[in-house]
């Protein structure tokens, strides 16, 4: 097993023929978030297995028969991922394929997995719009909020923090909008992964404003300018998130694919 440099990321691309395209990875091929990726081989891979920081888990793509990448995965992982893990204090080791054909069982056979379902939803029609005249919002892509008199900034910090290199990475390339009450910002939303042609999102509000309109307002902007600019959005949460997938289909987005997701403690 071998790790390739970010540069040689593109040699991976290939692999994800014949499977889900998930944001997630091309994402991290085409440089624009951060992430690793392991391969059988450097020169040309057959198969790899493709950590992102943004969700703090791996995907496995390319060929699920290649025998001597499989029997070595689980070794590799024990002796030189975990120790990563741990260095970023994460204590479960999250995968899953970009095809249904990889055998978790058999790869992770001495291991306790723990199975859950993911819902991918795309907008195939027009979108709906829920926004609000009450709520004030501050857009993250082309404002100055960082210098701004506003509380609670960190919750805005945190959640780029974990999907972008970098504030200006993420205005150069992402679109974000924030909801403030009181000077105080309630709620997030924005885009998570980033490809040429689509851009995944991520939400969150603050939990004593939760079921207030607060992310139908935020989503519903951050859909708009997505769909303004000719991007796809794309949303994935997961199954048990009712709430999450209620508010997609009320922007019009339908379930377009699922996929299962094994974890275990490490």
């Amino acid at each position: 097993m071998h790790e390739l440099a970010q540069s040689e990321f593109r040699r991976v691309k290939p692999l994800l023929a014949g499977g889900h395209l998930h944001p997630e990875i091309i994402s991290i091929i085409e440089h624009n978030n951060p992430g690793w990726i392991f391969v059988d081989q450097v020169d040309r891979p057959n198969s790899a297995l493709v950590w992102s920081k943004g969700i703090q888990g791996f995907y496995l793509i390319g060929d699920h028969t290649n025998e001597v990448f499989e029997s070595n995965l689980d070794r590799f992982i024990r002796r030189m991922i975990e120790p990563r893990m741990r260095e970023v204090s994460l204590n479960h080791f999250e995968v899953s394929g970009h095809h249904d054909q990889w055998s978790m069982e058999t790869i992770f056979s001495t291991r306790k997995l723990y199975k859950f379902e993911q819902v991918v939803l795309n907008l195939v029609n027009s979108h709906r719009l829920l926004k609000s005249d009450e709520l004030e919002t501050i857009n993250l892509k082309t404002e100055d909020w960082e210098k701004m008199e506003l509380k609670n900034t960190e919750f805005i910090d945190e959640h780029l923090s974990l999907f972008w290199s970098s504030p200006d990475d993420f205005k150069k390339k992402g679109f974000g909008f924030a909801a403030v009450k009181g000077r105080e910002i309630i709620g997030v939303c924005y885009s998570s992964f980033v490809t040429q042609d689509t851009h995944a999102i991520g939400i969150e509000t603050v939990p004593h404003f939760q079921n207030l309109g607060v992310g139908s307002h935020l989503a519903s902007l951050i859909v708009e300018e997505m769909v303004h600019h000719g991007l796809k959005p794309y949303w994935d949460c997961s199954h048990d998130n009712k709430s999450s997938k209620k508010l997609a289909e009320r922007l019009g987005f339908t379930v377009t694919h699922r996929y299962t997701c094994s974890s275990f403690n490490i």
